[in-house]
C-alpha cells in the first residue's frame, strides 16, 4: 500500500541559498545592505544561475518591490507615484529581456523609476540581467547610462561542488541522507542550475517517502528518466 503525501507549493528560503566562488561577490554585496556606495546594483548572468535567488535574499533583508516581467505594468504604470518611488526599494529582475520586449515604453519607465529613486540616497535598486548593461540592446543613451554607473557584479553557473551541496542540504534537512556516490550520479545528470538542484532533491523527498525507497543509484537512474 502506498503511503499517501501531501503535496506542498515550495516557496523560497534564504537558507536554500549557497555562496561559492561563482556567487560570492554578488551574495557578499547583498549582506552588506545598507552600506552601499552606490543606490544602483546590476548583478548579471546566464539564465539559472541564482541572480533571481539572491534578489528574493535582498527582498527579505530590504523589504524591495519585486517587479517581474510579469507584473511590470501593474508596479510601473505610466503615471508613477513619485512619493512611492521613492521611499521605497526596487528590484527589476531580467532588466534587459524588459528592455528587448518593449523598447520604447519599458526603456523610458526604467528611466524614470531610477530618476525618481535617484531623489532619495536612501532608497535602491537591483537589477538582473542576462548580459552585462554594456552589452545589453538598449538604445536609450540616458538609460545605459544609469545602469553602467551601477556596481555591476557577474555570477556564474552553480558548479558541481554547489549542486551536490544544494541537494545535500535539502535532503539532510529531511533527514534524507545521500551517500557520496549517489549524490555524485546526481550531479552529473541534472541541468547546472538552483532549480534544477532543489526540482530534483525535492523529487526525491516525495518519491522516496511515496514509496518507502531505499535510495540508490538504480532508484536515482528510474527517477531522472521519469
Amino acid at each position: 500500500m502506498r503511503q499517501k503525501i501531501l503535496k506542498f507549493n515550495f516557496k523560497f528560503k534564504s537558507s536554500d541559498f549557497f555562496v561559492t566562488e561563482k556567487n560570492y561577490f554578488a551574495y557578499n554585496l547583498i549582506k552588506q545592505w545598507p552600506k552601499w556606495t552606490n543606490q544602483l546594483v546590476y548583478i548579471y548572468g546566464p539564465q539559472k544561475c541564482g541572480k533571481t535567488f539572491i534578489s528574493q535574499i535582498w527582498k527579505e533583508i530590504s523589504n524591495a518591490i519585486f517587479v517581474s516581467r510579469k507584473n511590470f505594468k501593474e508596479k510601473i504604470p505610466n503615471n508613477l507615484d513619485i512619493n512611492y518611488v521613492k521611499n521605497n526599494n526596487w528590484i527589476l529582475d531580467d532588466v534587459d529581456k524588459l528592455i528587448e520586449e518593449n523598447y520604447e515604453i519599458n526603456s523610458q519607465k526604467i528611466l524614470n523609476l531610477i530618476n525618481i529613486l535617484k531623489v532619495n540616497p536612501n532608497s535602491f535598486l537591483l537589477m538582473t540581467g542576462q548580459k552585462s548593461p554594456k552589452y545589453n540592446s538598449c538604445k536609450l543613451k540616458d538609460l545605459t547610462s544609469r545602469m553602467l554607473s551601477a556596481i555591476v557584479i557577474e555570477v556564474g553557473y552553480p558548479d558541481q561542488k554547489l549542486l551536490i551541496k544544494i541537494i545535500e542540504k535539502y535532503l539532510s534537512d529531511r533527514n534524507i541522507i545521500l551517500s557520496d556516490k549517489c549524490l555524485l550520479y546526481i550531479s552529473n545528470r541534472i541541468e547546472r542550475s538552483y532549480e534544477s538542484a532543489l526540482k530534483i532533491a525535492k523529487k526525491i523527498d516525495f518519491i522516496s517517502l511515496e514509496k518507502k525507497s531505499n535510495i540508490t543509484v538504480y532508484f536515482l537512474r528510474s527517477l531522472l528518466e521519469t
